[in-house]
């Protein structure tokens, strides 16, 4: 089955409106620890910004303040490697989990949840990136026809 798209969805589409809904997602995710799996603290989102010149200033709450820090890395065009940073600070904790519970194995039952929601949250934010991988392809072929 081909799906055809109005002329007027694929300009709402190559605009990235689905990407910034799914940025406010993600970043609601972020700001609840029990969601990823373990704390994600402003400082260490700050660090990836600063790492990539995402212009960041933390103020208000931590959900606010990780939409907007999303909302510019994709203005900017480092949203993809924003990702990736993101992506190995969860690889980072999971191995630091499977690291404490491998020495301590009474430890895995109170532990497993964290790597539980740190894979789901993982396979959530390989999904925006693809969201997003998608969209830079459906916006330059948009700006091609043009």
């Amino acid at each position: 089955m081909d799906i055809r798209y109005t002329q007027g969805e694929i300009r709402l589409m190559s605009s990235g409106y689905g990407v910034l809904v799914a940025l406010r997602q993600l970043a609601r995710t972020m700001a609840t620890p029990a969601k990823v799996g373990f704390f994600i603290s402003v400082p260490q989102v700050l660090e990836i910004a600063e790492k990539l010149g995402v212009a960041a200033v933390p103020r208000n709450e931590r959900q606010w303040f990780f939409e907007e820090v999303l909302k510019t890395a994709f203005d900017s065009d480092k949203l993809e490697e924003f990702l990736k940073e993101l992506l190995a600070m969860v690889e980072r904790h999971a191995k630091e989990v499977e690291a404490l519970t491998s020495t301590y194995p009474g430890t895995y039952k109170m532990l497993s949840w964290s790597l539980e929601r740190a894979r789901d949250f993982r396979w959530r934010v390989e999904e925006v990136l693809a969201m997003y991988r998608k969209f830079q392809k459906l916006k330059e072929e948009n700006h091609k026809s043009r």
